[in-house]
C-alpha cells in the first residue's frame, strides 16, 4: 500500500506517466504477494493433513484390513499399499505447490523492491510505499 505524504506537495517532485505505472504495478505485486501468502497457508496446512494420513495408515496394524480413502465425496477402500501410493502422490504434488508459491512469493518481492528502490529514489520520504500490519 502506498501514500503521497504532507511532504510531497512541498518538495512537489513530478508524478510522470511511468511513475504512476510503478507505483500501480507495486500495488497489484503488494495484491497478488498477500493473495499468494494466504493460498500457502492453506496448502501448507492441506500438506501436514496429507502426511497425518500418511502416518495413520503406516500406523494400522493388521495389513489385511481395507483402508477407507475419500474420493470427491465418497468413501473407497483400498489397500495399504494403494493407499500409501495414492498418498505419497499427493505428498508430492502438495510439497511442489508449495515450493512454487514459495518461488513466486520471493520473485515478487524482489520485484516489489525494485519499483520501491526506484521510487523512493525519486520520491524520498513524500512516498510511503509501506505494507499495513496484518492483523
Amino acid at each position: 500500500f502506498f501514500f503521497f505524504t504532507e511532504n510531497f506537495a512541498m518538495s512537489n517532485p513530478e508524478v510522470t506517466a511511468a511513475d504512476q505505472k510503478d507505483i500501480n504495478a507495486f500495488s497489484k505485486l503488494n495484491s497478488q504477494y498477500h493473495e499468494l501468502k494466504d493460498e500457502l497457508t492453506t496448502q501448507k496446512e492441506d500438506l501436514v493433513n496429507l502426511q497425518d494420513a500418511q502416518n495413520e495408515v503406516m500406523m494400522c496394524m493388521d495389513d489385511t484390513e481395507p483402508i477407507k480413502m475419500a474420493v470427491g465425496e465418497v468413501y473407497c477402500e483400498q489397500t495399504q499399499d494403494d493407499a500409501m501410493e495414492m498418498l505419497n502422490a499427493k505428498v508430492e504434488e502438495a510439497e511442489a505447490e508449495v515450493s512454487s508459491k514459495e518461488q513466486a512469493m520471493r520473485d515478487i518481492k524482489s520485484e516489489m523492491a525494485s519499483l520501491k528502490g526506484r521510487l523512493t529514489a525519486k520520491f524520498g520520504k513524500s512516498i510511503n510505499l509501506e505494507e499495513e500490519a496484518d492483523d
